[in-house]
């Protein structure tokens, strides 16, 4: 056994500069602190939109259809008269479906019983005070579905900026915070990142599948205010 001695000397010599420069380089690894904040600021609304439509009924689909475009027609009419610009009015829904009883059948399949329209649209407003009679004059020109109502911040550019600067002092301070409690110096910024955009904010105050014959007037409502908030993320090294 004598003779594999040397082999395995030389082997072991051969080792040890790799696992002496390996422990090397983990030595000279900088230390990093990593610190996480969010901030918020508060928006007001500065535009309502109301998703209202048309849901209708006929024996045909023709029938259905007609007596849904009458009723539309008095919609678009009342809003134009309510001062809304068609530019405000877009039709986000269109659709006809067969109606079946399920409960009397022909040869085991259910039995066409008529055809049933819907036609949805999005009227939007910056003018918040008309929501309420906008949605009245709705009710008044035949809508009977409303889908919900939303107060959006469209532009939230300036409140965005706000948190995200309170977000980056709120990680500054915790990075620093952190270095006291470990007994060392902070050192240069290495990174810094930020959670995805937000889109437009909204707060959607209703949202109504039902079916509005039974409803007089429309609600009083309110936009109040939104929270936008901003988070970073922030990396810094630790000084010698």
């Amino acid at each position: 056994m004598s003779r594999f001695l040397p082999i395995l000397l030389a082997t072991s010599a051969l080792a040890m500069p790799a696992l002496a420069h390996a422990h090397s380089d983990a030595s000279e690894m900088p230390g990093v602190i990593h610190v996480t904040a969010s901030a918020s600021a508060d928006a007001v609304p500065d535009r309502a939109s109301v998703s209202a439509g048309v849901q209708t009924e006929g024996k045909t689909a023709q029938e259905a259809m007609a007596k849904n475009s009458q009723l539309m027609r008095n919609v678009y009419a009342t809003l134009e008269a309510n001062g809304i610009p068609p530019k405000d009015i877009s039709t986000s829904y269109l659709n006809l479906n067969p109606r079946y009883n399920y409960e009397n059948r022909e040869n085991g399949q259910p039995l066409l019983v008529g055809y049933q329209a819907s036609n949805q649209i999005t009227v939007s407003t910056r003018e918040l005070d008309r929501t309420g009679p906008m949605i009245d004059a709705l009710l008044q020109a035949g809508i009977n579905n409303i889908n919900n109502v939303q107060f959006t911040v469209s532009e939230p550019d300036a409140a965005q900026a706000q948190a995200r600067a309170a977000a980056i002092a709120k990680a500054q301070m915790k990075a620093r915070t952190m270095a006291q409690a470990a007994n060392v110096r902070l050192g240069k910024l290495l990174s810094l990142s930020e959670g995805s955009a937000p889109g437009p904010i909204y707060n959607q105050v209703m949202n109504m599948g039902a079916r509005m014959e039974a409803m007089d007037a429309a609600p009083p409502l309110a936009p109040g205010q939104r929270e936008i908030s901003a988070t970073v993320t922030m990396s810094y090294a630790i000084a010698d």
